[in-house]
């Protein structure tokens, strides 16, 4: 029952451990995500720095352009003059990470502006057409729409907020005229798996607001899309999503991000978005050799950084600018994908990543560039739910087998093996095939098992421990209880039949000298008398059973196993008898009764264990061979003796003690006789007196067998006279005398029969 209740609690504790993990891991994932994203660092950074693929160059914003062409933001004419040049050393693509929300003119334009407004036409026609011509030449605006214009593959950015916090510097009419402006960049390329499928039940990023580039501008890139990313907590960019829905007065919109439409550019090819009634199914970059990007349901990319700042080649801005033509910089630059961006920590355009703690946001987008051109995807497709789910459930209930069934240093063990097998699994997954497997789970599920069953199992033999100290601690010796507590495995509290030796104590005369008492004297002198011999059996290591008024019923062997049971119990007797010696001494003196002690013992099989009720239960002894003792304890008063042992503990422990051999005697409720013996004292020691008695008793026990009477009472008699007080002389010479008188039938075997209990 002990087992079942232990293997019943195990596995409820690792089901209520997977049940939580599969709940957290399906509804509430965000609430583990600071932790995927420190594994999935772990993860980068043993994997260690990618090379880039050559495609993707980087022209900074660095500090030594801000040193050159002074701090930003520069004069459009400079980012003109930037385009410019880029177009003339063949770029392919020209992608800005900037955005230019708010019109700009040189203090130049400005002055003519305001002599344009003093002339009036009438005045001087010819005044007006040059000051016009003038204002085209200084409007820096339309000198970077010029240049992009010219530069066929250009690409912009805008930026989505993703939170309604923040947006007060935006007014209604600021955020129409943005949308107005990016709305040629909108894509309409889905294909559903339904055609009654509505994108709006997909559950896709939703911007709140946009913030774009001037009218002027925007509408002179060949494309544009958006930069923002969608932060995680801690301010790092794991995943870009690869679609964004707006709503403008009602009406679902969708927008993708600046890397793809680059990427559009670069291979003239164009976008498809595979979609189901689950979200996102995947993105298709179609051209002659379609490139299929994988993503999650709601059709984001997991980003693989390939490495820190500087993976990309860069080329500082200002050195682009002041040479006129530089044939290494040119090679760099040509048929290139060339991205314009921030990498001065003063722009703050900086984002922590594995490798980097401030990586440039332009790095980010060159970093996702680059990972759909080589194909070196970070996998969590869609289905990775169902599996994970599969795969925790399994773990779970094998973790649950094997730590129920193993010790705690071993399960310290497993859960390391545990750990190190799933995370290295997890990282040649990663590192290999680009496939990204939870960590944080099935570390979740592995500590969260192992802690609380062993948390259980502490618990159980912390109550073990308790129910056992008090259970035995009252009539156990420390020693015992202590070796129980370390091993519980010796108690068996269901029941089992062993062969043990019991002891059973009973007062000579108890009721009458207890009429003579007061109660508290009665009760004084018995605790006395008790605590005394108790002492002494739990010295011997004895099992107290229970008290029963004045006497005392005792057991050796159990609930710890010993061999010398008998012995032990023999000498326990000896020892009680030879301090209730003593103690009637003090008695005496202080005029209380003088107590004498029966002691029966007997070896045999009997059955131990909790006894009891369901509500009320004691561990103690029962069985034939306890009725046996009870009997030898009875028996005492028939020979005169105090101390009586049967064969069966003689037989176990006369390497011990010295006895005399007393009779062969039938007890009630017995059919087969036994012999029983006079417990003296231990080896080689007994009184002197007794020394002289026992051969006279012995040839007189011998001829008593023989059926010679006569003899054998002259035998007694001489004991008698060494020892007046020998109770078994005295009752030996009294049978002789009776038979010589009235002998025996000849059937007669020697056995006496003890008619009372």
């Amino acid at each position: 029952m002990i087992f079942l209740t232990k293997k019943y609690s195990s596995l409820f504790c690792g089901l209520v451990v997977t049940a939580l993990c599969l709940v957290i891991y399906n509804h509430s994932p965000s609430s583990m995500e600071p932790l995927e994203n420190l594994f999935q660092n772990i993860h980068f950074k043993l994997r260690g720095p990618l090379s880039p693929n050559s495609d993707v160059v980087i022209t900074e914003i660095d500090e030594k352009s801000l040193d050159t062409l002074g701090r930003w933001p520069w004069p459009r004419k400079t980012m003109a003059k930037l385009v410019k040049k880029l177009h003339e050393y063949e770029a392919e693509v020209i992608g800005f990470d900037i955005i230019f929300s708010s019109p700009q003119n040189s203090s130049d334009h400005n002055a003519l502006r305001k002599l344009q407004n003093m002339i009036s036409p009438t005045q001087s026609l010819e005044a007006v057409e040059y000051l016009d011509q003038l204002l085209r030449e200084t409007n820096d605006d339309v000198q970077f729409s010029q240049a992009l214009s010219k530069a066929s593959k250009s690409v912009l950015g805008y930026f989505f907020h993703f939170s309604s916090d923040g947006l007060d510097h935006l007014t209604p009419t600021q955020r129409k005229l943005y949308f107005e402006d990016i709305k040629s960049s909108r894509f309409n390329g889905f294909l559903r798996s339904d055609e009654n499928l509505q994108l709006s039940s997909l559950n896709f990023p939703t911007a709140f607001a946009v913030e774009s580039n001037i009218s002027s501008i925007s509408r002179t890139a060949s494309r544009s899309g958006y930069l923002s990313f969608d932060l995680e907590s801690d301010g790092s960019v794991k995943k870009l999503p690869l679609i964004v829905r707006y709503v403008d007065r009602g009406k679902d919109h969708y927008f993708p991000p600046f890397s793809l439409r680059i990427l559009e550019q670069y291979l003239q090819g164009s976008l498809l978005f595979r979609v189901n009634e689950l979200g996102m199914e995947e993105v298709i970059l179609d051209n002659d050799n379609p490139i299929v990007i994988p993503t999650n349901s709601k059709g984001e990319m997991e980003v693989n950084y390939l490495g820190p700042r500087g993976t990309f080649p860069g080329i500082s801005i200002s050195d682009l600018l002041e040479n006129d033509l530089n044939n290494e910089i040119k090679e760099k630059v040509r048929n290139k994908i060339v991205l314009i961006g921030a990498t001065a920590t003063a722009l703050e355009d900086l984002k922590p990543t594995p490798f980097d703690p401030a990586l440039p946001g332009v790095e980010i987008h060159a970093t996702i560039i680059d990972n759909i051109l080589s194909h070196r995807f970070l996998t969590q497709p869609s289905w990775t739910p169902v599996v994970d789910s599969i795969y925790l459930l399994l773990i779970g209930l094998v973790l649950t087998f094997v730590y129920s069934r193993i010790q705690p240093l071993m399960s310290l063990l497993i859960w390391l093996i545990f750990a190190c097998t799933s995370f290295y699994l997890s990282h040649w997954l990663f590192s290999n095939q680009g496939f990204w497997l939870t960590d944080v789970y099935p570390l979740m599920e592995n500590t969260g098992i192992a802690a609380l069953i062993l948390l259980g199992r502490f618990v159980k033999e912390e109550k073990q421990k308790l129910f056992i100290k008090k259970v035995f601690g009252q009539y156990l010796s420390p020693r015992v209880v202590k070796e129980l507590i370390n091993d519980p495995s010796k108690l068996k509290l269901g029941g089992e039949q062993k062969k043990l030796t019991a002891l059973f104590t009973d007062l000579e005369g108890f009721t009458t000298f207890s009429e003579q008492l007061s109660a508290t004297d009665l009760v004084t002198l018995l605790n006395t008398y008790l605590s005394e011999m108790t002492d002494i059996l739990l010295q011997y290591e004895g099992t107290l059973d229970r008290y029963d008024g004045d006497a005392i019923k005792a057991f050796f062997g159990a609930p710890v196993y010993f061999d010398d049971h008998a012995k032990r119990a023999c000498w326990v007797c000896i020892d009680m008898q030879s301090k209730l010696k003593v103690m009637r001494v003090k008695f005496r003196e202080e005029g209380k009764p003088e107590l004498f002690m029966r002691v029966g013992i007997n070896t045999g099989s009997m059955v131990i264990g909790n006894m009891g009720s369901t509500t009320r239960m004691m561990y103690g002894m029962n069985g034939d061979s306890v009725n046996l003792c009870a009997r030898l304890e009875g028996a005492n008063k028939q020979y005169g003796t105090y101390s009586l042992i049967s064969e069966f503990t003689y037989q176990s422990a006369k390497e011990f003690i010295e006895v005399r051999e007393l009779d062969t005697l039938r007890v009630v409720g017995r059919s087969n006789p036994i012999k029983i013996y006079e417990l003296l004292g231990k080896k080689g020691d007994i009184e002197e007196s007794l020394k002289k008695v026992l051969p006279e008793f012995n040839q007189g026990l011998s001829s008593y067998q023989n059926r010679e009477w006569t003899e054998a009472k002259k035998h007694f008699e001489n004991a008698l006279k060494i020892r007046p007080e020998d109770g078994p002389s005295r009752i030996y010479s009294q049978r002789c005398e009776k038979f010589i008188l009235e002998p025996p039938a000849q059937t007669w075997d020697g056995v006496f029969n003890l008619s009372t209990k």
